[in-house]
């Protein structure tokens, strides 16, 4: 089986789920069998995958870069002739589901949204047509992959049928990156953030939470900004530390020195990095939004906020001792190794693209 996997964007969750996926598929299929399409600036950002099997497109600009993005899909089908196309998140999705929609043959689609964009705040009035867009889309990809049961939900509420879609959620390696050594010596919490600084993630929130409690707690931010623009970072309380992008191998460092990990997201699909704290023994305090609802088990391996609520994430840092984390911490290890490891995921995608394949007659494969 051939798979051609189709990436809009990388930094951050894209990143994460292409590295824990993608390496696997090529060590199981061969890397002449698996091929992807990133954007040319972002292919850093991949590890443990040939350059062989790596297609790219010049992305300068969001939007107007679809065009090229769209004839690297058309290419790609044409002379790897994939027997199935995985497109990641909205616009890949958008692109891929276009082109399968029009006159002549196309492999079979699974799409993945990653998110559904009609959960993003910063849409506004345009949330409702993004909704119908997906709606209207939903039947140009063979099936839709819900990394969460939440995201299974909104996807059901914005009219899309059950039988197009199916649950496979987030894992990770149950293997730790290499540890790059970090000291973090201070009696207060220890906090730390790993994520994009856009408006999204919500590290306003963190920073208003942060200059609430100079005398209880201490931050270390991980991350920059990749969709939105602000200063939110060009003052920084004293007790915040901003560290700008780091490597797996440094995010793994500062993780084992922190007490607690915060995700004041005000919407997620899903949330890697909640899977990486837990991985690592940490709690996560998290807005109670999207998939983090479900990821994060409240008091037990972390706790849950009202999203938006600066006030409430400063209460919840406050609110537990170094000993009450560490207690948190080995529960979502237990809950981790349980239900969150890529090693599942990797099998459930697998046995998807067999179904879909097998389902899928064989004169509408391939592109003439």
């Amino acid at each position: 089986m051939k798979i051609l996997h189709v990436f809009e964007t990388m930094p951050g969750g894209p990143a994460t789920y292409f590295n824990e996926i993608v390496p696997s598929q090529i060590s199981a299929l061969g890397a002449d069998n698996v091929r992807v399409i990133v954007p040319d600036a972002h292919v850093a950002f991949l590890k443990n995958t040939p350059s062989s099997s790596i297609a790219t497109f010049v992305r300068r600009k969001r939007l107007t870069s679809l065009p090229a993005l769209a004839r690297a899909v058309l290419n790609e089908v044409k002379v790897f002739k994939p027997d199935l196309v995985h497109a990641h998140s909205t616009l890949a999705g958008g692109i891929v589901r276009v082109i399968n929609a029009m006159p002549g043959k196309f492999p079979p689609v699974v799409y993945c949204p990653h998110g559904w964009v009609f959960d993003m705040e910063t849409l506004g009035y345009f949330r409702h047509p993004a909704r119908w867009a997906e709606r209207i889309l939903s039947p140009f990809a063979d099936k839709i992959v819900a990394i969460s049961g939440y995201e299974y939900e909104q996807g059901l509420k914005a009219g899309i049928p059950a039988k197009r879609m199916v649950v496979i959620e987030n894992g990770i390696s149950s293997q730790l990156p290499a540890v790059t050594p970090t000291e973090w010596a201070d009696a207060r919490t220890k906090v730390l953030f790993v994520g994009r600084l856009d408006w999204q993630k919500g590290v306003d929130i963190l920073l208003r939470a942060a200059a609430e409690l100079k005398d209880e707690a201490v931050f270390r931010v991980i991350g920059a900004h990749v969709t939105t623009k602000n200063d939110l970072t060009d003052a920084l309380p004293a007790n915040v530390e901003l560290l700008g992008w780091r490597s797996s191998e440094d995010i793994t460092g500062q993780m084992a020195v922190c007490d607690v990990v915060a995700m004041p997201s005000r919407w997620e699909g899903f949330g890697l990095v909640a899977l990486e704290a837990m991985r690592s023994r940490k709690p996560v305090i998290a807005s109670a939004v999207g998939g983090l609802q479900s990821v994060v088990s409240d008091e037990k391996t972390g706790l849950l906020f009202p999203p938006g609520d600066h006030k409430a994430l400063a209460a919840a840092i406050a609110s537990r001792s170094s000993e009450d984390w560490a207690q948190m911490g080995a529960a979502g290890y237990v809950r981790f190794v349980e239900r969150y490891r890529s090693e599942r995921t990797v099998e459930e995608l697998m046995q998807l693209y067999r179904r879909v394949v097998d389902d899928w007659p064989v004169e509408k494969r391939r592109i003439a």
